[in-house]
């Protein structure tokens, strides 16, 4: 549920510093959790107007779900313009593998 509410507080907040506080709270939930990507997904919507930095926390948080449906959210970032995006973007799609049941997947 809090992941969710920061979710929602990435895409609709107006300040970029704020934004990027918020996505990397998000990025740290992964570091104890495996997330679903239901729950994250939703920043997709507001991934192609991000500042960079944004976007590769966004990119980062994508891989971090290890679903294979993230993949085709990922892909179109691996032709960006900007090479930091791209970068990432390769980095997420690499992490994308079919999830295990080893018991770190919460609905957060």
């Amino acid at each position: 549920m809090v992941v969710g509410r920061l979710v929602s507080l990435a895409i609709n907040e107006p300040v970029t510093k704020v934004r990027e506080s918020v996505l990397n709270s998000i990025s740290e939930a992964f570091n104890h959790h495996r997330l679903p990507l239901d729950l994250v997904e939703p920043l997709t919507a507001a991934m192609p107007t991000m500042e960079r930095e944004l976007l590769e926390h966004s990119l980062y948080t994508l891989g971090a779900t290890h679903a294979t449906q993230a993949r085709p959210l990922i892909e179109p970032f691996l032709h960006h313009p900007d090479p930091a995006v791209r970068e990432e973007a390769g980095h997420a799609a690499a992490e994308i593998t079919p999830a295990e049941s080893d018991g770190l997947t919460h609905n957060s």
